[in-house]
């Protein structure tokens, strides 16, 4: 783990410790404190040309308590920094990746053919499965072209602009416990 990205805290004390400087102590060193995680940096920036990686963060946990499918954990890190652009507070990342879970199983060229939107000639797509109106009306501005619909910068930033303007916070807050329904 990266001294840049976490670092640990002795509780009570104005002194931070690397992880490596912690992990150095001698053996026979009883701890007399406790330590927490303090995130030290800001989260990183994204853009169309962004795509999956390992998440850096904390372990993450479905909200039923299952583990994530990878498929969907790789997208943590895209979904994180597009949640801070939009000033989502952080604690509803695992309601919005159980979301993508349940709309696409975490892939970016999802396309649902069956529902009565596909019936209409306006199929979702992508990780959040948005519609082509939806998409073109909550889009970054500079993104409204519907070649960026699939691309999952985009997508993510259309999805969760549109979910924060229509439902409020409170569907993130839902999703957080599990109630990941369509939307």
């Amino acid at each position: 783990m990266s001294s840049r990205i976490a670092r640990f805290a002795v509780v009570g004390a104005a002194l931070a410790l690397p992880l490596s400087a912690m992990i150095a102590a001698p053996a026979t060193a009883a701890p007399t404190t406790t330590t927490r995680p303090i995130v030290t940096s800001a989260v990183p920036k994204a853009n169309v040309r962004t795509g999956p990686s390992p998440w850096r963060g904390a372990p993450l946990r479905h909200p039923n308590s299952s583990a994530f499918y990878p498929k969907v954990l790789r997208w943590a890190n895209l979904v994180s920094a597009v949640m801070a652009e939009q000033k989502i507070p952080q604690k509803y990342l695992p309601g919005i990746l159980a979301q993508i879970q349940q709309e696409s199983s975490g892939n970016p060229n999802a396309i649902n053919l069956w529902d009565s939107n596909a019936r209409r000639g306006t199929p979702s797509m992508g990780l959040l499965q948005v519609i082509a109106p939806t998409y073109q009306a909550y889009a970054k501005p500079g993104y409204r072209s519907l070649r960026y619909q699939a691309v999952p910068y985009t997508n993510i930033w259309a999805a969760l602009n549109y979910v924060r303007h229509t439902y409020g916070m409170g569907k993130f807050a839902r999703w957080n416990q599990g109630q990941n329904w369509a939307y």
